[in-house]
Protein backbone atom coordinates (compact mmCIF):
# COMPACT_ATOMS: atom_id res chain seq x y z
CA UNK A 1 0.00 0.00 0.00
CA UNK A 2 1.50 3.47 -1.57
CA UNK A 3 0.68 6.55 0.65
CA UNK A 4 1.49 9.98 -1.19
CA UNK A 5 1.06 13.19 0.24
CA UNK A 6 -0.86 15.76 -1.38
CA UNK A 7 -0.97 19.03 0.44
CA UNK A 8 -2.84 18.40 3.45
CA UNK A 9 -4.88 15.13 2.13
CA UNK A 10 -3.32 11.79 1.64
CA UNK A 11 -4.25 9.45 -1.29
CA UNK A 12 -3.88 5.82 -0.69
CA UNK A 13 -3.19 4.06 -3.43
CA UNK A 14 -3.21 0.04 -3.74
CA UNK A 15 -0.01 -1.64 -6.14
CA UNK A 16 -1.21 -3.06 -9.13
CA UNK A 17 -0.94 -6.55 -9.38
CA UNK A 18 1.71 -8.62 -10.32
CA UNK A 19 1.33 -10.89 -13.02
CA UNK A 20 2.79 -13.56 -11.07
CA UNK A 21 0.43 -13.03 -8.54
CA UNK A 22 -2.39 -13.35 -10.26
CA UNK A 23 -1.59 -16.36 -12.00
CA UNK A 24 -1.27 -18.15 -9.00
CA UNK A 25 -4.40 -17.27 -7.83
CA UNK A 26 -5.48 -18.90 -11.48
CA UNK A 27 -3.58 -22.04 -10.23
CA UNK A 28 -5.30 -22.48 -6.84
CA UNK A 29 -8.79 -23.46 -8.97
CA UNK A 30 -7.74 -26.23 -10.13
CA UNK A 31 -7.90 -29.79 -7.73
CA UNK A 32 -7.02 -31.60 -10.77
CA UNK A 33 -3.50 -33.35 -10.80
CA UNK A 34 -1.82 -32.70 -14.19
CA UNK A 35 -3.33 -29.11 -14.31
CA UNK A 36 -1.72 -28.50 -11.19
CA UNK A 37 1.82 -29.35 -12.73
CA UNK A 38 1.66 -27.36 -15.20
CA UNK A 39 2.98 -23.45 -14.75
CA UNK A 40 1.09 -20.67 -13.94
CA UNK A 41 1.09 -19.19 -17.64
CA UNK A 42 -0.33 -22.51 -18.90
CA UNK A 43 -2.29 -22.51 -16.18
CA UNK A 44 -4.19 -19.56 -16.46
CA UNK A 45 -4.42 -20.44 -19.88
CA UNK A 46 -5.80 -23.47 -19.91
CA UNK A 47 -8.40 -22.60 -17.03
CA UNK A 48 -9.46 -19.48 -19.00
CA UNK A 49 -11.07 -22.07 -21.35
CA UNK A 50 -12.78 -24.02 -18.87
CA UNK A 51 -15.77 -23.69 -17.19
CA UNK A 52 -17.07 -25.54 -13.78
CA UNK A 53 -19.70 -28.52 -14.05
CA UNK A 54 -21.44 -30.29 -11.55
CA UNK A 55 -20.93 -34.30 -12.33
CA UNK A 56 -24.16 -36.39 -11.77
CA UNK A 57 -24.04 -40.39 -11.32
CA UNK A 58 -24.25 -42.00 -14.39
CA UNK A 59 -23.98 -39.06 -16.36
CA UNK A 60 -22.58 -39.83 -19.71
CA UNK A 61 -19.87 -37.39 -20.53
CA UNK A 62 -17.91 -39.58 -23.50
CA UNK A 63 -20.24 -42.06 -25.68
CA UNK A 64 -18.91 -44.41 -27.75
CA UNK A 65 -18.87 -43.69 -31.94
CA UNK A 66 -20.29 -40.15 -31.43
CA UNK A 67 -18.21 -36.96 -31.93
CA UNK A 68 -16.65 -35.61 -28.98
CA UNK A 69 -18.17 -32.39 -28.16
CA UNK A 70 -16.10 -31.35 -24.89
CA UNK A 71 -12.80 -32.70 -22.58
CA UNK A 72 -12.89 -33.04 -19.36
CA UNK A 73 -10.31 -32.38 -16.11
CA UNK A 74 -11.95 -33.95 -13.15
CA UNK A 75 -12.11 -32.34 -9.97
CA UNK A 76 -13.92 -34.20 -7.71
CA UNK A 77 -15.60 -37.90 -7.56
CA UNK A 78 -14.57 -40.32 -10.48
CA UNK A 79 -16.13 -42.14 -13.54
CA UNK A 80 -15.35 -45.26 -16.06
CA UNK A 81 -13.97 -45.40 -19.43
CA UNK A 82 -15.71 -48.75 -20.54
CA UNK A 83 -15.14 -51.22 -23.28
CA UNK A 84 -17.99 -53.46 -25.12
CA UNK A 85 -17.58 -56.51 -26.53
CA UNK A 86 -19.89 -57.66 -28.90
CA UNK A 87 -23.29 -58.31 -27.04
CA UNK A 88 -21.83 -59.14 -23.71
CA UNK A 89 -21.58 -56.34 -20.82
CA UNK A 90 -19.42 -53.25 -21.13
CA UNK A 91 -15.90 -53.60 -18.78
CA UNK A 92 -14.27 -51.35 -17.60
CA UNK A 93 -10.63 -50.26 -19.18
CA UNK A 94 -10.04 -47.33 -16.57
CA UNK A 95 -11.29 -46.03 -13.38
CA UNK A 96 -10.89 -42.36 -13.62
CA UNK A 97 -10.45 -39.83 -10.40
CA UNK A 98 -8.47 -36.17 -9.96
CA UNK A 99 -5.35 -37.26 -11.28
CA UNK A 100 -6.87 -37.92 -14.83
CA UNK A 101 -8.43 -36.45 -18.51
CA UNK A 102 -11.00 -37.98 -20.16
CA UNK A 103 -11.15 -36.59 -23.90
CA UNK A 104 -7.42 -38.65 -25.33
CA UNK A 105 -8.91 -39.23 -28.82
CA UNK A 106 -8.67 -35.39 -28.78
CA UNK A 107 -5.07 -35.38 -28.19
CA UNK A 108 -4.39 -37.51 -31.07
CA UNK A 109 -6.20 -35.99 -33.54
CA UNK A 110 -9.65 -38.00 -33.69
CA UNK A 111 -13.02 -36.48 -33.19
CA UNK A 112 -14.79 -39.52 -32.00
CA UNK A 113 -14.07 -41.96 -28.97
CA UNK A 114 -14.20 -45.74 -29.40
CA UNK A 115 -15.24 -46.00 -25.71
CA UNK A 116 -18.03 -44.77 -22.99
CA UNK A 117 -17.42 -42.50 -19.81
CA UNK A 118 -19.56 -42.69 -17.09
CA UNK A 119 -19.88 -40.90 -13.62
CA UNK A 120 -19.74 -43.81 -11.01
CA UNK A 121 -19.03 -41.27 -8.19
CA UNK A 122 -20.30 -37.52 -7.81
CA UNK A 123 -18.28 -34.53 -8.03
CA UNK A 124 -17.29 -31.81 -10.70
CA UNK A 125 -15.01 -31.15 -13.48
CA UNK A 126 -13.33 -28.50 -15.36
CA UNK A 127 -14.76 -28.43 -18.69
CA UNK A 128 -13.44 -27.80 -21.92
CA UNK A 129 -14.76 -27.60 -25.37
CA UNK A 130 -13.23 -29.59 -28.23
CA UNK A 131 -11.59 -26.92 -30.42
CA UNK A 132 -10.69 -24.87 -27.74
CA UNK A 133 -8.61 -27.63 -26.02
CA UNK A 134 -7.15 -28.52 -29.61
CA UNK A 135 -5.92 -25.21 -29.91
CA UNK A 136 -4.42 -24.84 -27.31
CA UNK A 137 -2.39 -28.11 -27.80
CA UNK A 138 -1.48 -25.99 -31.13
CA UNK A 139 -0.85 -23.07 -29.22
CA UNK A 140 1.31 -24.26 -26.02
CA UNK A 141 3.46 -26.50 -26.04
CA UNK A 142 3.40 -27.28 -22.41
CA UNK A 143 0.66 -28.25 -22.37
CA UNK A 144 0.67 -30.71 -25.49
CA UNK A 145 3.26 -32.68 -24.04
CA UNK A 146 2.01 -33.36 -20.62
CA UNK A 147 -1.20 -34.71 -22.15
CA UNK A 148 0.52 -36.59 -24.22
CA UNK A 149 2.89 -38.10 -21.95
CA UNK A 150 -0.27 -38.68 -20.09
CA UNK A 151 -1.47 -40.78 -23.33
CA UNK A 152 1.98 -42.99 -22.29
CA UNK A 153 0.98 -43.33 -18.83
CA UNK A 154 -2.60 -44.93 -20.32
CA UNK A 155 -1.16 -47.11 -22.33
CA UNK A 156 0.96 -48.10 -20.19
CA UNK A 157 -1.73 -48.81 -17.36
CA UNK A 158 -3.91 -50.52 -20.31
CA UNK A 159 -0.81 -53.13 -21.36
CA UNK A 160 -0.57 -54.03 -17.67
CA UNK A 161 -4.30 -54.57 -16.98
CA UNK A 162 -4.56 -56.71 -20.05
CA UNK A 163 -1.45 -58.87 -18.56
CA UNK A 164 -2.84 -58.78 -14.57
CA UNK A 165 -6.60 -59.98 -15.99
CA UNK A 166 -4.73 -63.08 -17.46
CA UNK A 167 -2.57 -63.93 -14.81
CA UNK A 168 -3.59 -62.82 -11.31
CA UNK A 169 -6.37 -64.32 -9.31
CA UNK A 170 -9.49 -62.39 -8.43
CA UNK A 171 -8.72 -61.84 -5.02
CA UNK A 172 -5.56 -59.88 -6.45
CA UNK A 173 -7.05 -58.17 -8.66
CA UNK A 174 -9.79 -56.87 -6.33
CA UNK A 175 -7.13 -55.57 -4.17
CA UNK A 176 -5.65 -54.40 -7.10
CA UNK A 177 -8.61 -52.36 -7.51
CA UNK A 178 -9.65 -50.52 -4.67
CA UNK A 179 -5.95 -49.45 -4.35
CA UNK A 180 -6.19 -48.07 -7.35
CA UNK A 181 -9.96 -46.76 -6.55
CA UNK A 182 -8.16 -45.26 -3.34
CA UNK A 183 -5.93 -43.32 -5.18
CA UNK A 184 -8.47 -41.97 -7.99
CA UNK A 185 -10.73 -40.92 -4.96
CA UNK A 186 -8.36 -39.56 -2.23
CA UNK A 187 -10.64 -41.11 -0.18
CA UNK A 188 -10.56 -44.98 2.23
CA UNK A 189 -14.12 -45.13 1.14
CA UNK A 190 -14.96 -45.83 -2.34
CA UNK A 191 -18.85 -45.45 -2.65
CA UNK A 192 -19.58 -47.83 -5.30
CA UNK A 193 -21.71 -51.33 -5.59
CA UNK A 194 -20.53 -54.89 -5.75
CA UNK A 195 -21.73 -54.72 -9.24
CA UNK A 196 -19.72 -52.23 -10.40
CA UNK A 197 -16.69 -53.73 -8.83
CA UNK A 198 -17.55 -56.64 -11.13
CA UNK A 199 -18.00 -54.37 -14.04
CA UNK A 200 -14.71 -52.80 -13.60
CA UNK A 201 -13.00 -56.72 -13.18
CA UNK A 202 -14.99 -58.29 -15.91
CA UNK A 203 -16.60 -61.13 -13.58
CA UNK A 204 -19.39 -62.33 -11.88
CA UNK A 205 -20.89 -60.46 -9.11
CA UNK A 206 -21.51 -63.39 -7.22
CA UNK A 207 -17.65 -63.62 -7.34
CA UNK A 208 -16.61 -60.27 -5.94
CA UNK A 209 -18.91 -60.92 -3.27
CA UNK A 210 -17.70 -63.91 -2.14
CA UNK A 211 -14.27 -62.27 -2.34
CA UNK A 212 -14.73 -59.41 -0.20
CA UNK A 213 -16.72 -61.41 2.60
CA UNK A 214 -13.23 -62.95 2.94
CA UNK A 215 -11.66 -59.42 2.93
CA UNK A 216 -13.93 -58.65 5.28
CA UNK A 217 -13.46 -61.57 7.69
CA UNK A 218 -9.74 -60.64 7.84
CA UNK A 219 -10.52 -57.20 8.87
CA UNK A 220 -9.30 -55.73 5.81
CA UNK A 221 -12.13 -53.87 4.56
CA UNK A 222 -16.03 -53.05 6.32
CA UNK A 223 -18.39 -53.27 3.58
CA UNK A 224 -21.55 -50.91 3.66
CA UNK A 225 -24.45 -50.52 1.49
CA UNK A 226 -22.99 -48.99 -1.65
CA UNK A 227 -19.62 -48.85 -0.55
CA UNK A 228 -16.32 -49.95 1.04
CA UNK A 229 -14.02 -49.03 3.55
CA UNK A 230 -10.21 -49.51 3.61
CA UNK A 231 -9.80 -50.41 7.12
CA UNK A 232 -6.00 -52.10 6.56
CA UNK A 233 -4.39 -50.65 3.50
CA UNK A 234 -0.83 -52.59 4.42
CA UNK A 235 -2.94 -56.03 4.32
CA UNK A 236 -4.66 -55.04 1.26
CA UNK A 237 -1.25 -54.15 -0.06
CA UNK A 238 -0.04 -57.68 0.88
CA UNK A 239 -3.07 -59.27 -0.83
CA UNK A 240 -2.78 -57.44 -3.98
CA UNK A 241 -0.48 -57.98 -7.36
CA UNK A 242 2.05 -55.67 -8.06
CA UNK A 243 -0.08 -53.89 -10.46
CA UNK A 244 -0.95 -50.95 -8.78
CA UNK A 245 2.36 -49.57 -8.22
CA UNK A 246 3.00 -49.98 -11.48
CA UNK A 247 -0.12 -48.01 -12.83
CA UNK A 248 0.83 -45.47 -9.75
CA UNK A 249 4.19 -44.75 -11.01
CA UNK A 250 3.19 -44.53 -15.24
CA UNK A 251 1.19 -41.80 -13.60
CA UNK A 252 3.73 -39.81 -11.36
CA UNK A 253 6.75 -40.45 -14.43
CA UNK A 254 4.03 -38.89 -17.13
CA UNK A 255 4.32 -35.33 -15.01
CA UNK A 256 8.02 -35.59 -14.84
CA UNK A 257 9.30 -32.76 -17.88
CA UNK A 258 10.18 -33.81 -21.09
CA UNK A 259 13.54 -32.34 -21.04
CA UNK A 260 14.08 -33.70 -17.86
CA UNK A 261 16.45 -37.15 -16.89
CA UNK A 262 14.32 -40.04 -18.06
CA UNK A 263 12.45 -41.98 -15.73
CA UNK A 264 14.28 -44.89 -14.56
CA UNK A 265 12.11 -48.63 -15.26
CA UNK A 266 11.84 -49.21 -11.88
CA UNK A 267 8.07 -48.92 -11.92
CA UNK A 268 7.85 -51.82 -14.94
CA UNK A 269 6.37 -54.91 -13.89
CA UNK A 270 7.54 -58.75 -14.96
CA UNK A 271 4.82 -60.92 -14.39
Amino acid sequence: MLRIEHGHSLATISPAPTRERDETQHARHSNNDLIRHLSHSSQRRLLECCDEVRLRPKQMLQERNLPLRHAYFLEHGAASLTARAGNCLPVEIQTLGTKDFIGIPLILGMRVSPHRCIVQIPGSALRIEADALIDLVRSDSEIKKLLLRYVQATLIQSSQLAACNSRHSLQQRLARWLLVAQDKVSSREIPLTHRCMAQALGVRRAGITTTMGEMEARGIIKRGRAQVRILDQARLEELSCNCDRVITNAHEHSLIATDAQPASNSGLLTC
